[in-house]
């Protein structure tokens, strides 16, 4: 690795920089300029013309710059949570009203999320979200086969409101339990009672109660 001495300690100019980690200089002049936000280290002093940083703290500050050890990004929450992107920028969109939490990273314009953090927040949004209008019927036995029409008296909807499911399933909505071939040739679908029971105890609102939209789109993470 490249180095440069200054008074008997090894530290970096920018050429060095660029040679070690194969950087651009734009990305270090920008770090360096925006040091108060990025934690950058402060410069030495000049060697010649150049500024100097000591090699073993900006080798520190580099390596915990890019640590994502407990961090997760979007693409990470679509993996752990099953949730569509947009339904993440929506709610990073909407976050003065939901209390999302902010990142605690931007890596490549990616933004990184403590994990733990994250999920203890999307417990709290899924409870204060979930869907309370539902009058479900309990009684009958877990075990029953119900038509979809039976399903929508246990839901207490109109069967109209749900006739798209099968084909479109929403979050959590269970495969069926039996089908059958009616003499149009179309499939008549059977759900478990107690699939439909789990389905209403686990179906929350798609967002916050709230009609307006944000204004503006929802800043990009880049890929991740």
């Amino acid at each position: 690795m490249t180095m440069t001495q200054h008074e008997d300690r090894k530290v970096y100019t920018r050429r060095d920089l660029m040679a070690a980690y194969g950087m651009a200089l734009s990305p270090l002049e920008e770090w360096y300029r925006n040091r108060r936000w990025t934690g950058h280290p402060e410069a030495l002093g000049h060697a010649g013309r150049e500024l100097i940083w000591d090699a073993a703290e900006w080798d520190h500050w580099y390596q915990e710059r890019n640590n994502t050890t407990h961090l997760i990004s979007r693409t990470g929450l679509q993996e752990r949570h099953g949730l569509a992107r947009s339904t993440l920028e929506r709610l990073w969109a909407l976050r003065d009203d939901n209390g999302h939490p902010e990142p605690v990273k931007t890596l490549e314009r990616v933004m990184y999320w403590n994990q733990d953090d994250w999920d203890a927040w999307y417990v709290e949004y899924k409870r204060n979200t979930q869907r309370r209008d539902l009058d479900i019927d309990r009684s009958g036995s877990p075990d029953d086969l119900l038509t979809l029409a039976q399903v929508a008296r246990v839901l207490g909807v109109p069967p109209a409101s749900i006739a798209h499911y099968p084909t479109r399933m929403p979050r959590s909505w269970p495969e069926p339990a039996k089908e059958e071939a009616l003499p149009s040739g179309r499939p008549r679908r059977y759900y478990r009672r107690a699939d439909i029971w789990n389905y209403a105890d686990n179906r929350t609102a798609a967002g916050p109660h709230r009609t307006k939209h944000p204004s503006r789109k929802p800043r990009s993470d880049g890929p991740g």
